[in-house]
């Protein structure tokens, strides 16, 4: 949730994968006015698996250096923007600009007719053009609006954020970076958005008009400046990136989290990283990464075995979070409230139950995830789940492909439901 009021923007994927769990990512941004937003759905025909993007040169690995030092890590990659070409390749005809430049955005913008400053306002149109990844909806999802495009399986949509200046939206979609600058009226392509190991960029937003984008436990890290994307370098090389944090009062200063439990430091916007603090945990595996977006020294890590640790410091010290279960638990995806950084959930699984019926949970904390306490368990989703229908239509067999839209009427109900069965990923 990125703004206040009574709707938001959203996306969801369901890999419909029916000889294993699927489940569903909702992103829900908030902006001013009553308007929620979702992604169009495309199955994952049985036996597939996502179709990875095109390939991504591998960023210059940074080594760890010593506490206060600076490890440069510039991409050498030039600021792109424009449609791709065609080929599988991801270079874009574009203007370039020196990628070693860091210049921070202030867009401030004014009515002309009263000189007062112009606010977020709900989406002007009835339908969404460019893309069939993003919707919205005046009624917090009872309906849609609809959409002039169908993404084709298999496509996933995992960023989606809302920029300061107003009606400037970003999404991460299948293989391309998206962008509006009307409220997610219309949409159109700036770039390439995908790397060797991920589907779809996830998004966190900087100021006015920039963005941070990463691919999930993958080496790709890109910055999007009105809309020119510059690529990065991770500093994390192939440990990979599982989490991303700005600073909200500075948007050059940037975090990321690794799979091996470190965090990483920039303060000139992503050119040059630093390793911070000690890592929050050893001989485990990193599945998110969650910062707190009002306080960026406010860090947790979901991992395996060790459940969830938090660290109020910028990771010089951590803590490990109570009310998981009585032994080791996983911690696979978390969040922190950007409205109040005390309250934050996890979903993941309490080790110590033999039983896969019962051992899943989402648990909540009001003390910034230094306790938690399960409010969704796993055998109720568990038996939503498999009463639901997708896409108003009988599940199909395990051998069937079908790809369907998120294509609703401004009086109809919309015809996919995002349904979970189950836990996002396993390692």
């Amino acid at each position: 949730m990125e703004r206040g009021f009574n709707g938001c923007y959203a996306t969801w994927r369901i890999p419909m994968t029916y000889s294993n769990l699927a489940s569903t990512l909702l992103h829900c941004t908030l902006i001013a006015g009553a308007t929620l937003g979702l992604a169009a759905c495309g199955d994952d025909p049985a036996g597939e698996t996502a179709t990875d993007g095109p390939t991504t040169d591998s960023p210059t690995t940074a080594e760890p250096a010593t506490a206060g030092t600076t490890t440069a890590s510039t991409g050498g990659e030039q600021p792109t923007t424009g449609a791709p070409t065609t080929g599988g390749s991801d270079t874009t005809d574009a203007t370039t600009t020196d990628a070693t430049t860091t210049t921070t955005t202030t867009d401030t913008t004014t009515d002309t007719s009263t000189g007062e400053p112009v606010t977020w306002q709900p989406p002007s149109c009835n339908a969404v053009t460019g893309t069939g990844a993003v919707s919205f909806s005046a009624d917090l999802g009872a309906t849609l609006a609809p959409m002039d495009q169908v993404i084709q399986p298999v496509t996933y949509t995992f960023g989606l954020v809302a920029l300061g200046k107003p009606g400037a939206m970003l999404a991460g979609s299948g293989q391309k970076l998206l962008a509006s600058a009307d409220a997610g009226c219309s949409w159109h392509e700036i770039g390439a958005g995908t790397g060797p190991n991920s589907p779809a960029l996830r998004l966190r937003a900087a100021g006015d008009t920039r963005a941070y984008a990463y691919g999930d436990n993958d080496i790709v890290i890109v910055r999007v400046d009105d809309e020119v994307i510059t690529k990065l370098s991770s500093p994390a090389g192939q440990e990979g990136i599982i989490g991303l944090g700005v600073d909200a009062g500075d948007p050059d200063h940037v975090r990321i989290g690794d799979t091996a439990g470190r965090l990483w430091d920039s303060i000139d916007a992503g050119l040059t990283w630093s390793p911070i603090g000690v890592a929050a945990f050893a001989d485990s595996l990193g599945y998110r990464a969650a910062f707190d977006p009002q306080d960026i020294d406010h860090v947790l890590f979901g991992a395996l075995g060790v459940g969830v640790r938090v660290s109020p410091d910028g990771g010089a010290g951590w803590t490990g979070a109570t009310g998981l279960g009585p032994g080791k638990a996983n911690g696979f995806n978390l969040v922190v409230s950007p409205a109040d950084g005390d309250v934050v959930w996890v979903e993941g699984l309490d080790l110590a139950d033999p039983n896969d019926a019962t051992s899943r949970h989402i648990w909540r904390s009001e003390d910034g995830g230094l306790s938690f306490a399960a409010v969704v368990d796993s055998d109720d989703a568990t038996r939503r789940s498999t009463t639901a229908t997708i896409c108003s239509r009988t599940r199909p067999t395990p051998t069937s492909s079908t790809s369907c839209s998120a294509r609703t009427s401004a009086t109809t109900a919309p015809t996919c439901s995002a349904t979970t069965t189950g836990r996002r990923r396993s390692r």
